[in-house]
């Protein structure tokens, strides 16, 4: 029975570390471009007794897009197609498209976090005191009436190119692929978290994981009943 109750044990264990994920997702449904995780299954083989073990190999990234929320703000703003816009962490350059921006009191551009958005090259994008009404157009420029004060660090990377970082910010571990986005101001991009599909995962994944537990305290009930009747007078 042992060999059962490492089998039912795995896929708890499995099933636990998918929960996590899941609970992840669900929470941040409602996080500014949020890309939801999605849990890679595999199985591995005891060849010596012929069983097959669960466990997780990794998860995954998935970007398929947002929909667009106009909320006619112009500062902020969506991408349309792939890619994203740079910004500068205390770890370093992280691509992001969480585009609600502002401008801080010393006049940088900044993120919702607070993190300085790159102009193209890497420069800081700082804007005049005494500026109008700005506007960011759809290559990234950003203007204030006809003075052009800078324009986006705009960038597209392959899936597998980036490691996540928190909510909505990733780290590249290669360099650009060719395209970038479109710029559309004056909207954000929601997550691409389908809560109905969220929580029906999660109630899922939560029932598979209470079954594999019973399952587990079954196999140890059968085995300490074997030991005992084993162990009995004879």
């Amino acid at each position: 029975m042992a060999n059962g109750i490492y089998v039912a044990l795995s896929g708890a264990v499995a099933q636990s570390q998918a929960l996590d994920v899941v609970s992840n997702n669900v929470a941040n449904a409602s996080t500014t471009a949020y890309r939801a995780v999605r849990v890679n299954f595999g199985e591995a083989l005891n060849k010596a007794a012929d069983q097959h073990f669960a466990l997780t190999q990794g998860t995954t990234n998935d970007m398929s897009a947002g929909t667009l929320i106009q909320t006619g703000n112009p500062l902020d703003v969506a991408l349309q197609g792939d890619g994203f816009f740079s910004v500068n962490t205390a770890q370093g350059v992280r691509w992001t498209r969480a585009g609600e921006l502002r401008v801080a009191g010393d006049g940088r551009l900044v993120d919702a976090d607070g993190h300085e958005v790159r102009g193209a090259g890497g420069k800081p994008i700082s804007i005049p005191p005494d500026a109008g009404e700005l506007t960011i157009g759809g290559d990234g420029s950003i203007s204030a009436g006809d003075v052009h004060i800078g324009k986006l660090e705009l960038a597209n990377f392959a899936p597998k190119s980036l490691a996540r970082e928190g909510a909505s910010l990733f780290r590249a571990t290669a360099a650009p692929v060719a395209g970038t986005p479109e710029v559309v101001s004056g909207a954000l991009e929601s997550s691409n978290i389908n809560v109905v599909r969220g929580m029906v995962d999660l109630i899922r994944v939560s029932r598979t994981f209470e079954a594999l537990h019973r399952a587990i305290e079954t196999y140890k009930e059968i085995d300490q009943r074997t030991a005992r009747d084993i162990g009995g007078p004879k």
